[in-house]
């Protein structure tokens, strides 16, 4: 049977059973992350996926960090988790990656190991579910939307699981961006690098990754631009994702 999902250079990642499949988000957001170990600084031993669906930010991470950076993937859906656990055993670095049925919110109140160096998310961000029919449909919309997890639940919990030297990604759509990046700063968390991400030239942003920290920096603040007027993929995109994208 041919497996459903995607294939990147050094991993293949089934996705059937999540209600996200892998997406540029995602991708994108994985590719941008950049780990201490490359600016000669300590390397993160303890990472965190909140809401990892198919597990694929945690696979990317796993590639680009040092033998020694372990990883937590949690999801609060089951066919997820298993879909993740499947993908993390498939994986050259299995050893490495852990997955949890939980809820952040449940995690953060009973992790007793210690600080994570470096959190990942992709986080829901509709506010407004629609009524669905399906078991698929509410699988999707409840990973879509902030029901079971709004965005100061999300940074509340990450404030608490954050070492006071990590960061903590995420990626939104750029209308939720404002309200998170100020509602972040009342928990001392400070926005230290941002990409905003554009569809093509001359088109407003659609996407914004942002990556947080405990320590006050300046801003580092870029913007990419993921197709060229002919519909092909940027050598920005190109550069940011080639470690992964199996034709870069």
């Amino acid at each position: 049977m041919k497996r459903k999902g995607f294939q990147f250079k050094q991993f293949f990642i089934e996705h059937q059973d999540c209600a996200m499949k892998v997406g540029t988000d995602s991708i994108l957001l994985g590719s941008w992350v950049s780990l201490p170990h490359k600016v000669a600084m300590s390397n993160p031993t303890r990472i965190l996926d909140i809401g990892t669906g198919s597990g694929l930010l945690a696979i990317m991470l796993a590639q680009k960090s040092s033998g020694n950076a372990h990883i937590t993937a949690i999801d609060i859906d089951n066919d997820a988790i298993n879909q993740a656990k499947y993908n993390f055993a498939a994986s050259p670095w299995a050893n490495r990656i852990r997955a949890e049925l939980c809820s952040v919110q449940t995690f953060t109140q009973t992790e007793n190991m210690g600080k994570f160096d470096l959190i990942i998310s992709n986080p829901p961000y509709f506010n407004s579910p629609l009524p669905v029919d399906t078991n698929e449909e509410k699988k999707r919309i409840r990973a879509r939307q902030t029901v079971d997890l709004t965005h100061q639940t999300l940074l509340d919990c990450v404030a608490q699981l954050l070492s006071n030297t990590g960061k903590f990604y995420c990626v939104l759509p750029t209308d939720c961006c404002a309200s998170l990046i100020t509602y972040a700063s009342t928990l001392k968390l400070h926005l230290c690098s941002q990409l905003m991400v554009y569809s093509k030239p001359d088109s407003l942003p659609l996407r914004c990754l942002l990556a947080f920290s405990a320590q006050n920096a300046p801003l580092l603040s870029e913007n990419l631009t993921i197709y060229t007027q002919h519909q092909q993929y940027s050598e920005h995109y190109k550069a940011i994702c080639k470690d992964y994208y199996l034709n870069f």
